[in-house]
């Protein structure tokens, strides 16, 4: 399922001003099941913004660079939210975090950890790193599709980054 890209985005009636272009959410998990979940939560939820889902920090990195597999993505389209998960392969995400957050471009991007650690030195480390929010990755199902709309309801819909990072 890595480097998925889904949008659900209603078509605008000839009547509607036009919508602006959805920025996308790139999901950061390196487990196929847990990334099919999150995309699966985010359609049940009827987010619109696109996902685009990818394995570790460093493929995260080429994304947000529009380098490699990621070269047709514009720069200037940076996504609306992170979805980081901590332990993955290659790149882990306090790794992935430390990287990001020392881009001034990158910085403003909300980063929401969602993790299945316990550990109160992971979340202490994701916070002290610049996560905006960590979140338990669930169990069930129900409760993902929760997560995936209050992500949708506060950092694609309310929250304000500025247009440059």
């Amino acid at each position: 399922m890595a480097d998925s890209i889904s949008s659900t985005a209603p078509r605008s009636r000839k009547t509607d001003p036009i919508e602006p272009r959805k920025q996308p959410i790139l999901v950061v998990e390196d487990d196929p099941v847990d990334q099919e979940m999150i995309v699966l939560a985010f359609q049940r939820a009827s987010v619109v913004n696109p996902l685009i889902t990818v394995s570790n920090g460093q493929e995260a990195l080429e994304f947000l660079d529009a380098q490699g597999k990621f070269q047709w993505r514009r720069v200037s389209d940076l996504p609306a939210v992170i979805i980081l998960d901590l332990n993955m392969p290659q790149m882990d995400g306090f790794e992935f975090l430390r990287r990001v957050k020392a881009e001034k471009r990158f910085a403003a991007i909300p980063v929401v950890v969602l993790t299945t650690s316990q550990f109160e030195r992971d979340l202490t480390q994701s916070y002290a790193l610049g996560a905006s929010s960590c979140l338990t990755k669930p169990a069930d199902f129900e409760q993902l599709v929760k997560i995936a709309a209050e992500v949708d309801r506060y950092w694609c819909r309310r929250n304000r980054t500025p247009e440059n990072g």
